[in-house]
């Protein structure tokens, strides 16, 4: 595992000067497609290289691949070695009389715990960018319909007020076909009804979190440790190995030494850690667990800056959060957030529940029903 490791790490560090050297002549080029043996799925920067040599290079994010083979070079076999896949290797002769060669590998899963620390934490970004990359295979793509249960309760001063409580239409227009932030925002729309028999009066006159809740499904919006992108910025952590329902899953801690905007979603966040859990088997996401400091948030969202002038903001804010999925969608966002404002000492407790979901006879929403009425 860790000669693997080794290649993984050295080929990919200097893929980029392993296309010629001086006096070399190149006589083949050959290109091709890494995919899953069992669905057909690219396998994003696979290590491919000569085997004994510094020649390689790595495929796409796409798979697809392209490497020159210089003349003395051309009975060396070719090794395909990618996180979560068995390796393959052949003599790259085969692959001359073909313009466009397939390349097949074979998922498998592997000891994580076994690798030292600097190689581990090269595995469970792969694992992470795979799981980002799935995405739009391993969830349902819109537009689509969920009928959700929304409820908020507060604790002010030890004092418990009436539970809010209400139904929520969402309305998702692209669904995790097409996952980022700017896409989660633009096609979630949603609507607020008040259940009957809640008399509570602030509940129509006030802002709902539910913005911060939907934010907090970094599936649906590529975000925090989903975010390739972002990656480099987190230590990472096996946790664990769990069996749930039968199924095999990687429990992965996160945690960013200096939270940023991108990578916590909170503007003024000063500690930011969780885990998530992923299926061994496809990378779907099961679960993404948070715990978030924050010395002040706006009122309107956690997401949101404070403006000089606005006295009219939360201080000393702690929370954690619970995002869970079922059945390729969203099913339960929770968050418990402990804050000051205007002097008093609040906890708030905010759950949705995905209830129903559908694809036909839709509902379409044009809006987000901020300031929700009877």
């Amino acid at each position: 595992m860790m000669k693997r490791l080794t290649i993984f790490l050295f080929v990919f560090a200097i893929s980029v000067f392993t296309f010629a050297q001086d006096g070399s002549k190149v006589v083949h080029t050959i290109k091709g497609k890494v995919v899953e043996e069992s669905s057909n799925r690219p396998v994003s920067y696979t290590n491919i290289g000569l085997e004994g040599t510094f020649y390689g290079t790595a495929s796409d994010s796409a798979g697809n691949f392209e490497l020159k083979i210089p003349e003395e070079l051309v009975d060396k076999s070719i090794y395909f070695s990618a996180v979560g896949f068995k390796n393959k290797q052949f003599p790259v002769n085969t692959l001359f009389s073909k313009t466009f060669n397939v390349v097949k590998l074979q998922a498998q899963s592997y000891g994580v715990d076994e690798v030292d620390i600097a190689a581990q934490n090269m595995v469970l970004i792969r694992i992470l960018r795979m799981a980002s990359e799935d995405i739009k295979y391993n969830y349902g793509a819109g537009p689509f319909n969920l009928h959700c249960s929304y409820s908020n309760e507060r604790t002010v001063n030890d004092q418990v007020q009436s539970p809010k409580i209400a139904s929520v239409l969402l309305y998702d227009s692209n669904g995790y076909s097409q996952v980022s932030k700017s896409d989660a925002f633009t096609s979630r729309k949603y609507s607020v009804s008040k259940e009957q028999g809640n008399d509570d009066y602030r509940f129509s006159s006030s802002l709902t979190n539910i913005d911060d809740l939907l934010e907090l499904d970094w599936v649906r919006s590529a975000s925090a440790v989903l975010n390739p992108a972002l990656l480099e910025e987190y230590q990472l952590s096996l946790e664990s190995q769990p069996t749930i329902d039968g199924k095999e899953y990687w429990v992965i801690a996160f945690s960013q030494k200096n939270p940023s905007f991108e990578g916590s979603g909170d503007y003024y966040a000063s500690q930011f850690s969780g885990k998530i859990t992923i299926n061994k088997v496809d990378y779907s996401v099961l679960k993404i667990e948070g715990k978030v400091v924050s010395p002040k948030n706006n009122r309107q969202g956690r997401g949101l800056a404070i403006g000089s002038s606005n006295t009219n903001y939360l201080t000393d804010v702690s929370y954690s959060f619970t995002v869970e999925y079922k059945n390729l969608l969203l099913n339960t966002i929770s968050l418990n957030k402990n804050y000051r404002y205007k002097g008093e000492t609040v906890n708030e407790q905010s759950v949705l529940k995905v209830d129903r979901a559908h694809s036909n006879n839709l509902t379409t929403l044009n809006t987000r029903d901020y300031f929700p009425g009877e």
